[in-house]
């Protein structure tokens, strides 16, 4: 079999393609609403699981796990945030081993005027797949992230950093 062969085998049932190049193009969408604020689709992503933590705050490493990837992808992606001063990197009280984020003042501030913008692309998108292929695109999703959970830590994390939350 040659090179060519292989491609085709490949691009007729790859998962990874389709959700990479789905995911790319809603990615778009949001980025598009989300300009005016400065903040990309991958950046909102990350402060909404910031925000949603406990006491408004995620471990490093639990926040690793929900956007499912590395920690030295995401203290990358995190020094834009934390540089524009919309994050706060700090220790955890009672385990100094421990480092969280936080949004800072600014942050929560961004986040909320974001939300208008992002409800603008959200409908779009929705508009656009109709509202029951959004509905079991967004099962899906959910449960190919379980799945994918469950299979084993070789399948948790995207080692090359990127993903529907950080795309390429």
């Amino acid at each position: 079999m040659d090179h060519l062969d292989a491609a085709r085998i490949m691009a007729a049932d790859c998962l990874c393609f389709r959700a990479r190049r789905a995911a790319r193009a809603i990615t778009r969408a949001y980025d598009s609403a989300l300009r005016p604020t400065g903040l990309q689709a991958t950046q909102v992503t990350m402060m909404n699981a910031i925000a949603l933590g406990p006491e408004g705050a995620q471990p490093m490493g639990r926040l690793s796990e929900i956007l499912a990837l590395e920690i030295s992808t995401l203290t990358r992606n995190l020094r834009a945030l934390e540089k524009a001063g919309l994050v706060e990197i700090g220790r955890c009280k009672t385990d100094r081993r421990v480092r969280v984020v936080r949004l800072s003042e600014a942050g929560k501030t961004r986040l909320a005027e974001a939300l208008p913008m992002w409800k603008q692309a959200h409908g779009k998108i929705v508009a656009a797949l109709g509202g029951e292929t959004a509905a079991a695109l967004h099962t899906a999703l959910d449960a190919t992230a379980l799945a994918m959970a469950a299979a084993g830590p070789e399948h948790e994390r995207d080692d090359t950093g990127t993903g529907p939350d950080n795309p390429a």
